[in-house]
């Protein structure tokens, strides 16, 4: 028996080397380097305790770190140092400071321009693209939201092509 992801199987001998799908893998923007799959669980305080159990399961207690939020940009969770009262354009420096923009596609693949300073980041939540001179807080985004989403704006305004599929 071998987990793989969250599926267990009963197909291969426990000893096999399984190949477990991470999607892209995370980053700490504060430390400029890669969170290792084997620690993210430990950095986003993911993991179940029986501090607050729910009918004898475990549950992931509330989070203690509130000084850190969570970004998603193309597949990759990127934590950075961000504050509530900062500005957007604060966050978006220190996306972009402690190396965000290393989710740009080989230019060879890509169909937009790709990032190539701070300003190309669109910072959104709860479906709010937000503006660079507001706070955080006028968003009412909480202490160590882990649930913020940085696109390259250029993909906002990019529609299928007259023949694409989407439009059937």
């Amino acid at each position: 028996m071998v987990q793989q992801g969250s599926v267990i199987r009963t197909d291969q001998p426990a000893d096999a080397t399984v190949t477990v799908s991470l999607g892209k893998g995370a980053w700490d923007c504060d430390k400029r380097a890669a969170i290792p799959p084997e620690k993210e669980a430990e950095v986003f305080e993911e993991i179940a305790t029986m501090d607050f159990p729910f009918e004898g399961i475990p549950t992931v207690p509330p989070r203690k770190d509130m000084d850190h939020m969570v970004f998603f940009c193309s597949g990759c969770r990127y934590r950075v140092t961000a504050y509530r009262d900062w500005t957007v354009a604060r966050v978006k420096q220190a996306l972009w400071d402690g190396g965000i923009q290393r989710s740009n596609k080989p230019e060879s693949v890509r169909n937009t321009p790709g990032l190539h300073r701070w300003q190309d980041l669109t910072l959104s939540y709860a479906g709010q693209h937000m503006e660079d001179d507001k706070r955080l807080m006028e968003y009412h985004v909480p202490p160590g939201c882990q649930a913020l989403i940085a696109i390259e704006t250029a993909k906002l305004s990019t529609k299928p092509d007259r023949e694409s599929a989407y439009w059937n």
